[in-house]
């Protein structure tokens, strides 16, 4: 099990590596009001994300095909941080049941905002286009240049990441567009954890797991740290029932 998480860990490294700056730059510097899919017609040339955007997201979309929501706890970078922010989190477990359901729809909001803005609104610009400069005074200019809805939107998304210090994984688990996108494909994915009729429902998965869920339910992204943790061993990586053969 430690192999895995190493392994995990190895992914996370490549994924803040490759997509850590094009990250930044949707937040700080992209001057549309959606970041991460109009970079093609982006004039912020040292966006990497001009070259690898569409690479991204149909990387994005076939790993969720095969194992669900691991991009989340694997590659992305807002992941990444959203984790390490959890470790200092000061009220886990207190956001669940019925309570966090309700609050988990608020990401499925963000997501048709965000779908209608880029197809209803052709994704405007709320930002001056800085082209060129230096990383930090140029991210800086873009400050002193953006609209009002542009910093808000900035704002806003520093502020429900920051959450993640009271409550884990606030941003993934009731803000973010991508996981709210990626969500259906937990249940139909060919590969992901999940318990068998061993399970004792002694709940030490949810309370080890940082998105305070239990294996092929609702928020889960496949990380697999809670086999570790199952005293009965019920947990495992296994093919869907959908695609087993009866």
């Amino acid at each position: 099990m430690a192999n895995i998480q190493w392994v995990r860990r190895l992914i996370q490294a490549g994924g803040l590596y490759f997509l850590g700056t094009f990250s930044y730059y949707g937040i700080f510097r992209c001057p549309f009001a959606v970041p991460y899919v109009s970079c093609e017609n982006c004039p912020v040339i040292q966006c990497p994300g001009r070259k690898i955007w569409l690479t991204a997201w149909l990387g994005i979309l076939f790993s969720a095909l095969i194992f669900g929501k691991s991009f989340c706890s694997h590659a992305c970078p807002g992941g990444m941080l959203s984790e390490l922010l959890g470790r200092f989190a000061c009220l886990k477990g207190r956001i669940k049941g019925a309570l966090e359901k309700r609050l988990s729809y608020f990401r499925y909001g963000v997501l048709v905002l965000s779908m209608y803005m880029l197809w209803g609104m052709n994704n405007p610009r709320w930002a001056v286009p800085i082209r060129t400069g230096e990383f930090i005074k140029s991210t800086a200019l873009t400050f002193e240049h953006a609209s009002g809805l542009w910093l808000t939107r900035t704002a806003l998304v520093v502020a429900f990441l920051a959450l993640g210090l009271l409550i884990p994984h606030f941003w993934c688990r009731f803000v973010c567009p991508t996981g709210a996108l990626l969500e259906p494909f937990r249940k139909i994915a060919f590969f992901g954890y999940s318990m068998d009729e061993s399970c004792t429902n002694c709940g030490k998965c949810d309370r080890h797991c940082d998105l305070e869920t239990r294996p092929a339910e609702h928020n889960c992204t496949n990380c697999g740290s809670c086999k570790s943790v199952c005293p009965e061993e019920s947990i495992d990586l296994r093919k869907n029932s959908l695609f087993l053969k009866k």
